[in-house]
């Protein structure tokens, strides 16, 4: 039988578990792929094993958060523990602990890409260690974002008494949950190109760096549509000052999985195209302004994909506030 306890320590292990699951995935991928390198070109084991400590070390600060999301959790829990407390505590747990889980792995292949280029030029390590560390950044920014949106949760807890406050905010946790699956999966298939792309022509580095600023911030955009939304949720009220029922909620959870589908194929999608673009930019460099002004054009028609779900969630949350 699911009682409010039962849940209760259950979202508190289940963040931690994510997170742990995510980066120990992560960093083991990673390791991995570290020691064939070293065995591929023994002469750059040195500095392919600065770079696999600095990437572990990024990849390790989900796990890190992912504790501090259960221990908010667990401390500073109420003496009576209800059902629409422990629903929102869920929430929490979903927005930190699936971000965990794909950033984990998303930065692996970060790692795994730079360390193999390492291996092709050792003497160009410092600049390929560079680039990981700015893409492995830029990947790691939802998470910060679901922790946001996990201590906000939390500081609503004190005004949650019904059941349907208790589910909104879960809904808005569930928002930041799936939102960051896309831009995670596209950012770190792009970034591990542009780390791969290095190896195969380090020539063409001082272009592939601003393309990858360029476009992971792009990859990024959908993520923001969905730290938005759950701000919305979690601060949406009936107009008239009409109590929130479990009939009001039902948007809030249709717009939360609609503004994350479309940030999860606009994301992925993006990513692939500009992945396709910088490994061509690594293969011609004089074709660079091209080949940058087409993937901006395509760009800007798959992001209107996510526009469209940015619409349709908008007017779902006009519903009910």
């Amino acid at each position: 039988m699911l009682t409010p306890e039962l849940i209760h320590y259950g979202a508190a292990g289940l963040v931690v578990f994510l997170g742990g699951l995510g980066g120990g995935l992560g960093q083991g991928f990673a390791g991995g792929r570290a020691m064939f390198s070293f065995l591929r070109q023994p002469l750059a084991s040195e500095k392919g094993f600065h770079a696999m400590v600095i990437g572990l070390a990024v990849i390790e600060s989900g796990c890190i958060i992912a504790l501090v999301s259960s221990l908010l959790i667990l401390i500073g829990a109420p003496d009576q523990f209800t059902m629409p407390l422990a629903l929102a505590e869920v929430g929490m747990a979903l927005s930190v602990g699936v971000a965990a889980v794909v950033i984990g792995m998303a930065s692996s292949v970060v790692v795994q890409a730079a360390i193999e280029s390492i291996a092709r030029q050792p003497f160009f390590s410092q600049k390929i260690i560079t680039l990981m560390l700015l893409t492995q950044s830029i990947i790691e920014a939802p998470l910060i974002f679901a922790f946001i949106v996990a201590i906000t949760i939390k500081t609503n807890l004190a005004g949650v008494s019904t059941l349907a406050q208790g589910l909104q905010l879960l809904a808005a946790g569930l928002a930041i949950a799936v939102g960051t699956i896309g831009p995670s999966i596209g950012q770190g298939l792009f970034a591990r190109t542009a780390n791969k792309s290095i190896g195969f022509n380090k020539n063409a580095y001082g272009k592939i760096f601003p393309f990858t600023l360029v476009c992971e911030a792009i990859i990024e955009t959908p993520m923001i549509f969905c730290l938005l939304f759950a701000f919305l949720i979690i601060y949406a009220k009936p107009a008239g000052g009409i109590a929130l029922s479990l009939s009001n909620v039902i948007p809030f959870f249709v717009a939360s999985f609609t503004i994350g589908a479309g940030a999860l194929g606009g994301s992925i999608a993006i990513g692939k195209v500009a992945s396709k673009s910088c490994l061509a930019i690594a293969q011609e460099p004089k074709n660079y302004s091209h080949l940058f002004r087409s993937t901006l054009l395509a760009i800007a028609f798959i992001e209107s994909t996510v526009i469209y779900a940015l619409i349709v969630s908008f007017f779902l949350i006009l519903r009910v506030a």
